[in-house]
């Protein structure tokens, strides 16, 4: 396992340098640097609040699927461990590196029944990520008709080919959860609490309406250094591209999606009068206004490390780790110890 990992890392390591590489070559750094000296301060830095309270909506979201599934800390508690998340997801060479310490920290330290709180504290990551994930791809879709100018080929086809997966993945999912949990019993008590929680139409509607607003926060976070750069785009294009780049960086091509964004900016917004060096500068001051935020997760790892068996921050021991190793290895989820 370990070495997989390594290996994976180094992939991705190989992937991020090509990639930076390739654009590095064929850019104008003059035109970039003009760029970024061009944005409007206070874009950059309402671009950041917008963020930062975009991942305070997230964290309502995730609690209360959390609550639902026995699992019970306040919400500053909760945002603590996101915070925590966020920061892994920044610096880990993996796209999934926030989400297992998300579930770490939930399965160890927060209070309510011992019985399957890994799974538990598993499934309500993976269900606070699938909801923010089908409303992201209904925002691109909402966009587009939406959009008061004729969206690019590139746009076009990219986003069709997203709704396709998505529908395909989600009738494959409805119709063969049974079977996937006869011929993997470990994921059967999974596919039973998503289902469990497909039976809550309060909690669904409540969690589709936080995502709505932190995903259209994302189109707006990004919109607003769009703005700041003077780039002539309609806010229903970003709402289009900015759904379409994030899937585009959770490919396991790259370190914290490093060169695709860059890449999927350029071509996805070449065809609005935006030059390949205003992309990449969108791209850089978008991630460094998420970076920014993500960094509140440093003092969460220095001073509060990661999680501990037999502390006296959650009522578990040893059975709460043993069990989160094991469901994890299970759900061939990637390592963040390797």
């Amino acid at each position: 396992m370990k070495r997989s990992f390594r290996w994976k890392t180094w992939l991705r390591v190989g992937g991020t340098l090509a990639l930076v590489g390739f654009l590095a070559a064929r850019l104008n750094w003059t035109e970039l640097a003009q760029a970024i000296t061009h944005l409007s301060p206070m874009a950059f830095w309402g671009s950041v609040g917008v963020f930062l309270m975009a991942q305070f909506v997230s964290t309502v979201r995730w609690r209360q699927l959390a609550l639902d599934a026995q699992l019970h800390a306040g919400l500053d508690r909760f945002g603590v461990w996101y915070a925590a998340g966020m920061f892994c997801n920044l610096v880990l060479p993996t796209s999934v590196g926030g989400d297992v310490v998300r579930t770490w920290y939930l399965a160890q330290q927060a209070d309510g029944p011992l019985d399957g709180r890994t799974r538990r504290a598993a499934t309500s990551v993976l269900l606070d990520r699938g909801t923010g994930l089908m409303v992201l791809i209904a925002l691109a879709g909402v966009a587009s008709i939406l959009c008061p100018v004729a969206l690019t080929p590139q746009v076009t086809w990219f986003l069709y080919a997203v709704l396709a997966c998505t529908a395909l993945g989600l009738a494959i999912g409805l119709t063969s959860s049974g079977f996937i949990g006869r011929k993997v019993p470990k994921l059967a008590p999974l596919i039973s609490q998503a289902w469990d929680f497909a039976r809550k139409p309060g909690l669904v509607a409540s969690s589709l309406a936080l995502s709505v607003l932190v995903q259209v926060a994302s189109v707006v976070q990004v919109g607003l250094i769009g703005k700041g750069l003077g780039l002539d785009v309609p806010w229903a294009v970003y709402g289009c591209v900015v759904p379409l780049v994030t899937l585009l960086t959770l490919l396991p091509l790259s370190v914290s999606g490093m060169g695709l964004r860059e890449a999927g900016y350029a071509a996805l917004l070449a065809g609005f009068g935006v030059t390949a060096p205003q992309a990449v500068a969108l791209s850089l001051l978008g991630f460094a206004a998420t970076s920014l935020v993500a960094l509140l997760g440093l003092p969460v790892i220095i001073w509060g490390g990661w999680p501990r068996v037999g502390t006296d921050s959650g009522t578990h021991s040893a059975q709460a780790a043993n069990e989160s190793a094991e469901h994890l290895k299970t759900e061939k989820i990637e390592g963040i110890s390797a």
